[in-house]
C-alpha cells in the first residue's frame, strides 16, 4: 500500500513504544511539567512556569492525524497535523503573544524534552509527544507581533520557480555547505544572501538553539535558512516592531513538522 511505504520510515524514526514503570527522578519530572495523562495516543497537563498559567493536550484522532491544544495565560493556540497528506490547520484566534510568553513556550518544550529523554532512546518517542515538541518550537519562534490566524498548510515538493520570496516546499540542505537565503521586507524589497549552514549559528535549522534546547531531532531546510536569515538582517523573533518576517515564518511551518520526516537531518 502507498501509504504504508510512505511512511514505513517514519514509524522507524518515531518509535511509539509506551513508557515503562517510573521512579523518582521521573516522578519529580513530571510534577515539574505538571503531567496529567501519558499515553501513546494522548499527552496533557498543566502548569506554571514564571507566572505563566500553561497548559496543553495533544492526541490522537487517527493513525497519522493530531490534535493539538496549548493555551498560556488567555491565549489558547489550536493545531491540526495530518501526516498522511502533509497538512497542517492552525487557529490561534488572532492570538499575540509577548516575548516573555514565547520564552515560556520554549521552556516548557525543553522541560518535557527533558522527562521525556532521561531515561529513554531519544529516538523512542511517541507520535503525540514529537508532534508536541515540534510546535513548541515553531510557536515560540513567531516574529514578535505575529498574529496566529487561521491558516492551512499544505506541504509540497520544491518550487523550481524564480520568484525571491516564496514557500520552497520542504527543501533539505546540509550543514557545512552555502546556500543563497532569499526573503523579503514587509516593503516587498527582495533580499539573497548566501550563507553557510552550520550548527555554531544555528542558520537553517527548524529550531531555537544550537545545539537545540529540545533533544528531539530537528530539519535543515531552506525555508528555516529564509527565516532564520530574514531574522536577522531584518528583525524577525526579537525585533518588538518587527513586520518583515512573517510570511517567511508562515513558509516554515511545513519544514518544521515534516521535515525531519522527509530526511531533512542535518
Amino acid at each position: 500500500m502507498k501509504i504504508e511505504l510512505k511512511f514505513g520510515l517514519l514509524f522507524i524514526l518515531l518509535s511509539t513504544l509506551l513508557i515503562g514503570c517510573s521512579d523518582p527522578d521521573t516522578d519529580q519530572g513530571s510534577e515539574v511539567i505538571g503531567l496529567e495523562m501519558q499515553q501513546e495516543d494522548l499527552f496533557k497537563g498543566k502548569t506554571i512556569i514564571e507566572g505563566h498559567n500553561v497548559s496543553y493536550k495533544v492526541s490522537s484522532k487517527g493513525e497519522l492525524y493530531f490534535v493539538v491544544e496549548v493555551q498560556i495565560d488567555d491565549h489558547v493556540l489550536n493545531a491540526a497535523i495530518a501526516y498522511d497528506n502533509e497538512t497542517i490547520d492552525f487557529d490561534g484566534k488572532n492570538a499575540v503573544l509577548t516575548f516573555d510568553q514565547k520564552k515560556i513556550l520554549l521552556k516548557l518544550g525543553e522541560e518535557i524534552s527533558l522527562f521525556l529523554f532521561k531515561e529513554k532512546s531519544v529516538d523512542n518517542f511517541t507520535m503525540t509527544e514529537y508532534t508536541l515538541l515540534r510546535l513548541l518550537e515553531y510557536w515560540a519562534k513567531s516574529p514578535n507581533g505575529y498574529k496566529y490566524s487561521k491558516l492551512k498548510v499544505k506541504a509540497s515538493k520544491s518550487s523550481n520557480t524564480n520568484l525571491k520570496s516564496r514557500n520552497e516546499g520542504i527543501t533539505c540542505i546540509r550543514k557545512n555547505t552555502f546556500v543563497t537565503a532569499e526573503y523579503d521586507d514587509a516593503s516587498g524589497r527582495n533580499y539573497r544572501d548566501r550563507k553557510l549552514v552550520n550548527g555554531d549559528r544555528c542558520l537553517g535549522r527548524c529550531g531555537s538553539g544550537c545545539p537545540g534546547v529540545f533533544t528531539i531531532a530537528s530539519a535543515w531546510t531552506k525555508d528555516c535558512l529564509d527565516h532564520d536569515q530574514c531574522g536577522r538582517v531584518l528583525g524577525g523573533s526579537t525585533n518588538p516592531i518587527d513586520r518583515n518576517c512573517g510570511d517567511e515564518y508562515r513558509e516554515a511551518a511545513d519544514d518544521y513538522l515534516f521535515g525531519v520526516i522527509r530526511g531533512c537531518r542535518g
